[in-house]
């Protein structure tokens, strides 16, 4: 299926900072993003926008209106904490997102998305791991939708709630266009 939004995907830039901190105080991205989750998400943005940032921050545009926000960064293999959860060799990403335009939400675009970003602006990428709260039911079927299997629950050291790492090998899925 194709979507049906004229999509394109950009860094995060000072101008765009209030518009994140906006999305990450609407209800429905604040039980998910919180505590020392949402303090490690500001500070490592602002380390972004300054240039020292291990993770990449990202803004997706329908045209020209932004709407969700994305954050990555590649697993440091073999010294990332994060290699256990990597079955592949090749590069590996972290992957988390959020639809801030609430204009955009339940309309079945977040799978799509996510599958025009992976493919758009990771095409080297082996696999993907994305760690929702094991709560997130909608997030979890929106994940697994595109092709994420769930590996391990776990807790993470920024939240007292159990989390699933998820894995998405994109050798193997229906993303990869020689699949």
């Amino acid at each position: 299926m194709k979507t049906p939004l004229t999509l394109s995907f950009k860094p995060v830039s000072q101008k765009e900072r209030s518009l994140v901190h906006a999305w990450l105080k609407q209800p429905y991205i604040a039980q998910w993003f919180y505590g020392q989750g949402l303090d490690n998400t500001i500070k490592h943005m602002d380390e972004f926008l300054h240039g020292s940032s291990h993770g990449k921050y990202w803004i997706a545009y329908d045209k020209k209106t932004p709407f969700a926000f994305f954050i990555t960064s590649f697993v440091d293999k073999p010294d990332d904490e994060l290699t256990r959860w990597c079955s592949e060799e090749g590069d590996t990403i972290t992957l988390d997102m959020l639809i801030g335009d609430s204009n955009y939400l339940g309309k079945g675009f977040a799978y799509l998305l996510i599958q025009e970003f992976l493919i758009s602006q990771f095409p080297q990428v082996t696999e993907v791991l994305i760690d929702p709260e094991a709560t997130n039911l909608h997030a979890i079927h929106v994940y697994k939708k595109v092709g994420f299997k769930i590996i391990e629950e776990f807790i993470p050291s920024h939240s007292p709630h159990p989390h699933y790492m998820m894995r998405l090998n994109l050798n193997k899925t229906a993303l990869n266009p020689a699949n």
